[in-house]
């Protein structure tokens, strides 16, 4: 049995969106019918939503291989860049989807009441250990696993050798002297894509919470106001990385720049390293297939024992406790499940998420890294997994504000903790 502990964005069916990871609140509702009925002529329809771009087209041929093999199912898949909202708008419509992505703890907490309990399916007892909290509540499961991800600087190795960096940076004084030598040689360092508010509101903000050393004792001080956002103890790292993307990349610029732009700069060498995960393995290699690249783990001190990489269970397949055809839905689950190592593994480049599917070296330079750090056990939380529903997209607005030195950084604290007021109580 493998110990890894992740899988790259596994988001499977028909569609995605390019926010990666972003939390959102949901509504609930009362439990209605869980009745399957198809159409009257044999033929049913499966409606999936999905917020996943990174492997689009991969996931619609594995649809289409689903629906040859299944001539009595059609399979309608939206792709959306307004994930949360839509969703919210079809539920109440009266049009909510059969499957549809959640995100764990917050989503899965959030749309419990709509989802059906999957703890009995035959994949149930092959999900990987660390991906059952995120999809319980009350002791029933529900979600089938997706995204088991892992995130960090990816760099331009071929750059990082020309600018004379042999070795990587695990401490934020070595962080800034890569970002000399490359300023050096005349290479900028970033290209990040702030205008996403995943990117900074999300995933590099997760970092200060999830270094600290008791990520969910500390998260959960906040939520009863005994501790503020100024207490996380690698706060001011946290702001001297988030100056170096700026000033070593395009300055307040940056602020312009969403994922497609920062992934396009990066694989067109035009900037050293990203702030992303191993579910830009696709979009890079779809512009240069043949690039050098890694990826490490962001420091945020000059303890070289605290620099981890954050990992995490991100997204899961729910099915909606009102469809018409959950029978079929599961029956799609099982489908993918048991495919998994070809659609999964071999086409979507990803670390599985079920003890029954193997690894392989066909999944790249990003997912070798990744489980450099999860063979050497150093790996954090997603600790914004934990975070109120729907507060990175706000988190975003006052460090976009900082990125375009329109607040200090006193003013982009207090903001911070304002909102975190707001969405905690």
């Amino acid at each position: 049995m493998r110990k890894v502990m992740l899988m790259l964005l596994t988001s499977v069916v028909a569609l995605s969106i390019i926010s990666g990871c972003a939390g959102g609140s949901s509504p609930k509702n009362s439990e209605g019918s869980s009745a399957d009925s198809g159409s009257s002529n044999g033929k049913v329809t499966i409606k999936i939503m999905d917020f996943k771009t990174e492997i689009t087209d991969k996931i619609k041929a594995m649809a289409a291989d689903y629906m040859a093999e299944n001539p009595n199912v059609t399979i309608e898949a939206q792709v959306t860049g307004n994930y949360d909202t839509l969703l919210k708008t079809r539920f109440a419509a009266g049009d909510g989807p059969d499957i549809f992505m959640t995100r764990a703890y917050t989503d899965i907490q959030d749309w419990s009441e709509r989802l059906v309990d999957l703890s009995d399916e035959p994949w149930m007892d092959k999900v990987i250990p660390s991906s059952a909290p995120g999809m319980t509540v009350d002791g029933k499961k529900y979600g089938f696993p997706l995204a088991v991800e892992g995130y960090g600087f990816i760099y331009n190795k071929d750059m990082f050798a020309q600018a004379g960096i042999d070795k990587l940076p695990a401490t934020l004084t070595e962080l800034k002297e890569a970002n000399e030598k490359l300023k050096a040689a005349g290479i900028s360092s970033y290209s990040e894509g702030y205008n996403s508010f995943w990117v900074l509101g999300q995933h590099l903000f997760n970092l200060p919470f999830a270094y600290e050393p008791d990520s969910e004792g500390m998260i959960a001080k906040m939520y009863k106001g005994e501790a503020k956002i100024a207490d996380l103890k690698n706060l001011d790292g946290f702001f001297d990385v988030l100056d170096m993307t700026i000033d070593y990349g395009k300055g307040t610029d940056t602020i312009g720049l969403n994922y497609d732009n920062q992934v396009s700069d990066f694989a067109s060498g035009k900037t050293a390293m990203m702030q992303q995960g191993v579910w830009a393995i696709d979009s890079i290699t779809k512009i240069n297939p043949n690039m050098n690249i890694g990826m490490f783990a962001i420091p945020l001190n000059d303890n070289p024992e605290d620099t981890k990489m954050p990992v995490g269970v991100s997204t899961y397949y729910s099915i909606n406790k009102d469809s018409k055809v959950i029978e079929e839905s599961k029956k799609f689950l099982t489908w993918l499940h048991e495919n998994g190592q070809k659609y999964i593994v071999d086409s979507y480049k990803m670390i599985p998420a079920f003890t029954d599917l193997e690894t392989t070296p066909d999944l790249g330079p990003l997912a070798e890294d990744l489980d450099k750090y999860l063979k050497d056990e150093k790996t954090l939380i997603w600790s914004f997994q934990l975070w109120p529903s729907g507060i990175a997209e706000d988190f975003a607005v006052p460090l976009q504000a900082y990125v375009g030195a329109q607040y200090d950084k006193d003013q982009t604290i207090q903001e911070l903790q304002n909102i975190w007021d707001q969405k905690a109580k």
